[in-house]
């Protein structure tokens, strides 16, 4: 008979919820430092060396030019593990940004950068499979936590890197983030990770008791992840659904991505200044962390199709929002904006890989994540060069914001076909 033993629930706390701060603090260093903060780094940098603001933008944007390898990602999490993916994501980009440090030749900073990309993938394919070995009635909500802390590592650390950079310069900035990334992100998941799964514990998902044969006392929630599912890369490009899932992707991040890229130009084109435009990032960054966390609630307790269905209006109203606000400036449609897109990107990437997870179930989770997250991450490359080339056919942006809102109304069609697909009960021949 196997009984849980105390050990799982030490000072009281459940250890699945001990991993989920400690992808919580990573997540915040990795993500708010790798990305957020390195917008900072654009002025500096330009000033220093009189490169063009293409080429030291082009260096916070090569951060995603290693997205094709997450079509391998499912095959490395099989063979290394998550620990290994955890750690050694962390310890690339921790070790790169502090290279950076001491390069001044701008393909020298464009590799880096490129490599801090890849240890990012490593990292965040990874988070999907940590949750679901401790998680199943609470899989959506761990996994809003878990991304909830990028957004917040953005919303603290830019601040934070914006006075480093002001008295010390963008080298010990640079500096400062690898040594968090080294003791406040690695060290808190290598120590979690130490233990690989609950049932070292005694056990069950959830933190739920073990029975008498060594199962589950609760039943496994019905579209949590399964862990025993042998379905491979193969198994999801072969499927029509998968296919119809991606598309609503493009349409869906082609909105989010252009919007996110320009937000900035398109609020000082409506007349506002650049720090009314760097208090919209601020509350859009806000709100995104609560939309994450809120999202992986909402998941474990409403239907796939009313979270999907509230996503995408979100990520229409806030863009439409803004389309409002070019034609008449207006404090309100750009705070219902900052509000609406905010949740929008805190909740989206949760919603979708809960999509893909249940329409796939037969498929691991690693491959189910890794092969989506591409899919966004290579939207998400060329998005702002679309809206980027519209405005430019056009001249202005609420025509831009126009064809996005059209854009994202396609991506709910596509979608609603999608949700409305049967769910796969066995693997396909």
């Amino acid at each position: 008979m196997t009984t849980p033993r105390t050990s799982g629930r030490l000072g009281g706390l459940y250890h699945g919820w001990k991993v989920l701060i400690a992808l919580f603090l990573a997540g915040f260093f990795v993500y708010g430092g790798g990305l957020y903060c390195f917008v900072l780094f654009v002025t500096p940098l330009t000033a220093e060396f009189g490169w063009s603001r293409a080429s030291t933008g082009g260096i916070v944007s090569a951060f995603w030019l290693s997205f094709p390898l997450l079509l391998v990602g499912g095959y490395a999490i099989r063979r290394f593990g998550v620990t290994r993916m955890l750690a050694v994501g962390i310890s690339i980009e921790a070790i790169c940004v502090i290279l950076l440090a001491s390069v001044s030749a701008l393909p020298q900073m464009y590799l880096l950068r490129g490599a801090m990309g890849f240890g990012k993938i490593l990292f965040a394919a990874s988070i999907p499979v940590t949750c679901a070995r401790w998680f199943s009635r609470h899989f959506g909500l761990s996994l809003g936590i878990a991304w909830a802390g990028w957004h917040i590592g953005g919303m603290v650390l830019a601040p934070i890197t914006g006075m480093i950079i002001e008295h010390s310069g963008w080298r010990t900035a640079c500096i400062a983030l690898g040594v968090a990334l080294l003791t406040l992100a690695l060290l808190p998941i290598l120590w979690v990770q130490r233990i690989d799964s609950p049932a070292a514990l005694g056990l069950g998902l959830d933190g739920d008791p073990l029975t008498a044969d060594g199962t589950d006392a609760q039943p496994v929630k019905a579209n949590a992840p399964n862990m025993a599912a042998t379905g491979t890369l193969p198994d999801l490009l072969r499927a029509p659904t998968f296919w119809l899932i991606a598309l609503a992707t493009l349409f869906f991040y082609t909105t989010y991505g252009g919007v996110l890229a320009h937000e900035g130009a398109i609020v000082e084109a409506a007349g506002y200044s650049a720090t009314a435009s760097s208090l919209v990032l601020s509350l859009t960054t806000g709100f995104a962390a609560l939309g994450s966390a809120a999202s992986g609630w909402l998941l474990d307790r409403w239907s796939l199709s009313r979270v999907g269905v509230l996503m995408h209006l979100l990520l229409i109203a806030g863009t439409a929002a803004l389309f409002i606000v070019m034609g008449a400036p207006s404090l309100l449609a750009l705070a219902v904006y900052g509000v609406t897109f905010g949740l929008m990107i805190g909740g989206s990437d949760v919603f979708f890989v809960a999509f893909v997870r249940d329409r796939f179930p037969h498929v691991g989770v690693g491959f189910q994540y890794s092969t989506w997250y591409f899919v966004e991450l290579g939207t998400l490359l060329v998005a702002p060069v679309i809206a980027g080339h519209i405005y430019d056919v056009f001249g202005n942006y609420r025509t831009t914001l126009g064809i996005l809102v059209v854009c994202a109304v396609a991506a709910l069609a596509l979608c609603g076909v999608a949700l409305r697909t049967r769910r796969p009960l066995t693997s396909p021949a």
